[in-house]
């Protein structure tokens, strides 16, 4: 194959990113868009030795699976790079992926129930990033194109709650009202990096930006215009990132206007979230995933349970009121005072956090003999360090649940596991980024 050659393809199936997968003449090739059992004319835009990527031109022999895309900026930009495939499918994919990796990754079959979906998976999303670029002579907001950081300036978002919207909106004419630069990636200069908002159950939005710089001028106009325009603005925080890289947040904030802290429910809780606070961003969906894992846990009265990366204590919370003591560990100080005011606010005596590495925090704690008979972990896409893999075979717990938004990731981690003495008893996977190539999926190992 070569660049710019143009191929007629019968497509077999699906990558791990949602793009069709064919061969041609032995070689593999990706097609972004292609679905399984479709015939399609593409041309080569990457060629390598072993494999190609390809650009969808047409799609000849069409699957039963395939629908119009709702989207306008589809598939331009790189979110929601499902769209083109009927909902029952995107989660049949999944399921597949899920057998695939562990099998590829992990080294081992496992037995993947139906995943849980959404009956409406659209307008989800109660968190967004959007980078803030120079476009057409005005500043705009949007997303980043696939494998790339061109920004697509998208007006609206489907699967994001509608008040993002109206943040990015207000923020970008503000900056052009008031000569306010956005970031450039190149040249490390401007000022507005990102626009992030966090949505709760009822309306109410925290509006924070990310900043190439200590100060951000003009605030009071942007205060006011911000009140005007969003629906439920609860406040406008600030985030200073000065480094160069695609690092979104800063290692701090303030607050600028309202409160510091946005308050939400889940399982019947409620919770204060600081903009560096972790917090599923999909809340019916995490309601779900989160009383499955408390389930698979089998988790006991007389328990104790450790909760790995426990962000601002979501899980904390729901085990505490099924077992004799929680702790939690989680290495961002900012989440652990928001864990310690959401136990308090919750009326939890019996859940203790740590500000620290889990892979330091574990051997000590299992030196001073506390011996949990359940741990829970929920890492980030990197998954868990081999440390900490280490340090929960060295508690010998007798259940672990782990909770992963990277199959590939948790795959990985679950063949040390293995290897260690506990074998896979369970699985669930949770669609909580609809839309999306991505899965939350829960694994229970036994010793």
């Amino acid at each position: 194959m070569q660049k710019n050659e143009t191929l007629t393809l019968r497509v077999d199936s699906l990558g791990h990113n949602a793009e069709g997968v064919a061969r041609h003449e032995g070689q593999v090739v990706f097609v972004p868009g292609a679905l399984p059992g479709e015939t399609v004319r593409a041309l080569v835009v990457k060629a390598q030795k072993a494999h190609a990527f390809a650009k969808l031109i047409e799609v000849l022999v069409p699957s039963p699976d395939r629908e119009a895309p709702p989207c306008p900026w589809y598939p331009r930009c790189g979110g929601c790079s499902c769209q083109h495939m009927r909902y029952e499918a995107e989660l049949e994919m999944k399921r597949r992926l899920i057998e695939n990796v562990f099998l590829r990754i992990g080294g081992m079959q496992v037995d993947v129930p139906p995943v849980l979906g959404m009956d409406s998976p659209w307008h989800y999303r109660n968190k967004t990033s959007q980078p803030v670029v120079m476009q057409d002579g005005r500043p705009r907001a949007g997303f980043y194109g696939q494998r790339s950081h061109r920004v697509i300036a998208a007006d609206s978002c489907l699967v994001a709650r509608p008040e993002s919207d109206e943040a990015a909106h207000a923020i970008t004419d503000w900056m052009q009202a008031c000569g306010v630069p956005p970031y450039d990636e190149e040249s490390h200069s401007g000022l507005v990096r990102h626009v992030m908002t966090r949505v709760n159950r009822a309306g109410e939005c925290m509006v924070t930006l990310i900043i190439n710089g200590e100060s951000l001028p003009h605030q009071n106009e942007l205060i006011l215009m911000l009140r005007e325009r969003v629906t439920g603005l609860v406040s406008l925080c600030v985030s200073p990132n000065t480094r160069r890289g695609n690092t979104i947040l800063g290692s701090g904030y303030r607050t600028l206007y309202g409160a510091p802290r946005l308050k939400d429910r889940l399982c019947g809780y409620e919770f204060l979230l600081s903009p560096l606070s972790f917090f599923q961003i999909n809340p019916l969906q995490a309601e779900r995933l989160y009383q499955k894992a408390l389930d698979l846990s089998g988790v006991r009265p007389d328990d104790l349970v450790f909760d790995l990366y426990c962000g601002a204590g979501t899980i904390s919370s729901l085990f505490a009121a099924r077992c004799r003591q929680v702790i939690g560990i989680e290495i961002v100080p900012q989440a652990v005072e928001d864990a310690v005011c959401n136990a308090k606010m919750n009326g939890i005596a019996n859940a203790r956090f740590l500000a620290g590495a889990a892979e330091e925090l574990m051997p000590q704690l299992v030196r001073d003999g506390q011996r949990p008979r359940v741990i829970v972990l929920d890492p980030p896409r990197k998954g868990a360090a081999p440390e900490v893999l280490r340090a929960i075979a060295q508690a010998v717990p007798e259940r672990i649940v782990y909770i992963s938004c990277d199959p590939a990731t948790q795959a990985r981690d679950a063949r040390a596991l293995c290897e260690s003495g506990f074998r896979i008893t369970a699985m669930q996977s949770v669609d909580m980024f609809c839309r999306t190539p991505d899965i939350e999926n829960i694994c229970l190992f036994e010793r």
